[in-house]
């Protein structure tokens, strides 16, 4: 027997799980269809910053959306638990793009981004254990931080459910379903669900489920390696970090460990099932060897674990937001690995989007899927090229 909703999400990671709450507090009769479990896929695997520096303003003003709506006030806004840490946020930048940094940081503030640029001589005062030889400026985040993306996706299902919401775990879709060149819903392992509007937010899975409406989306699988090093007894605070001088970022995971990644290893074109993977053969040495040059305490350190995870990226390396060109049948997916922070503006926005024709919490009409096929892929206002090489 068909079952019958308002709106089906395909994909219970946090970009899923913001789309349903935010449909389901419209009153909107949800289902979110995951075929695995929440936070199963890139989400489980996110490293969590809540940062706002991007070299696109309209990423900047998702994220800080995001944090002063959301991560900030979870308890009072969602409900339950994200998790989130104030540490301050550092995106430390090379000296040949000291203007792209100012550039960054002058879009941020006039968006309303508490942000500055600071000398070497500041970060060195801030973070006594930094060495801070081989770049002359920072941007400065005093507001940022981390946070634990599991609780996110959680507590936004749960809120979701809480207004009626549905999650239907280990449902894999395999048919989109369409009748007058609009989407009708879709059929899975576990029967059929019937919906006007169905949503696409299966991450690394995104491709395979847009061609089942016959909808080639521009992306590739993205699998990043992830550390977690023992922090040295001595070391003292640090914050978030994005470091393009020595191509790492790192943050606190709690106050024994350090979360630490490489950003030039990451492989592509692999298979979206993310089980029984492992790192690349010099993930673990290449990342030491680069995170001494600004850390030498973590000499002292030892590896805790490390997990790979798997996204799906597009071409420029920025999300897909709007219609997939089937009325009703819409992409929430391509986050190229920088959608957790996002997610509480994209969801709020795109469904905005869906019910009311336009979106009104961030104008994220420049991800629409059709630049994809008028060649004006997004580019950066002072961009610092792609992140993920």
């Amino acid at each position: 027997m068909t079952q019958t909703y308002d709106a089906i999400i395909i994909g219970a990671g946090v970009m899923g799980a913001s789309l349903a709450f935010h449909l389901a507090e419209r009153g909107l009769k949800t289902a979110i269809l995951e075929r695995r479990v929440s936070a199963a896929g890139a989400t489980g695997h996110s490293s969590g910053l809540v940062r706002m520096h991007y070299d696109l303003a309209a990423e900047s003003e998702l994220t800080f959306v995001s944090y002063k709506n959301y991560f900030r006030d979870w308890k009072e806004r969602v409900g339950g638990d994200c998790g989130f840490i104030n540490t301050g946020f550092l995106q430390i930048a090379k000296r040949e793009h000291e203007h792209k940094l100012r550039g960054n940081v002058a879009n941020q503030q006039q968006i309303g981004i508490n942000t500055s640029i600071i000398s070497a001589a500041e970060v060195k005062e801030l973070f006594p254990d930094f060495i801070t030889d081989h770049f002359d400026y920072a941007a400065y985040e005093p507001d940022s931080g981390y946070a634990d993306p599991t609780l996110t996706t959680n507590s936004f299902l749960e809120a979701a459910k809480r207004n009626g919401a549905a999650l239907i775990q280990n449902c894999e879709v395999t048919a989109i379903n369409t009748s007058g060149g609009r989407a009708t819903g879709v059929s899975t392992t576990r029967g059929d669900f019937a919906a006007p509007v169905v949503i696409n937010a299966a991450g690394a899975w995104a491709k395979q489920v847009a061609s089942l409406a016959d909808i080639d989306v521009p992306l590739e699988t993205w699998t990043h390696d992830v550390a977690f090093l023992h922090r040295p007894p001595s070391l003292g605070r640090i914050p978030a970090v994005i470091d393009d001088v020595i191509n790492c970022y790192f943050r606190p995971e709690g106050s024994a460990l350090i979360l630490a990644a490489g950003e030039d290893e990451s492989l592509r074109g692999e298979p979206p099932d993310a089980e029984d993977q492992t790192p690349t053969d010099t993930f673990l040495e290449k990342l030491i060897d680069n995170m001494v040059q600004r850390i030498p305490k973590i000499e002292e350190s030892g590896l805790h674990s490390i997990h790979v995870g798997r996204d799906g990226i597009t071409p420029d390396q920025r999300a897909i937001y709007g219609s997939s060109g089937i009325d009703g049948f819409y992409l929430a997916c391509g986050l190229s690995g920088t959608g957790f922070k996002t997610s509480p503006a994209a969801g709020a926005s795109l469904v905005e989007l869906i019910l009311d024709g336009a979106p009104k919490t961030v104008d994220i009409t420049p991800f629409r899927f059709e630049r994809f096929a008028e060649g004006k892929l997004i580019e950066g206002e002072y961009g610092y090229g792609h992140l993920w090489k």
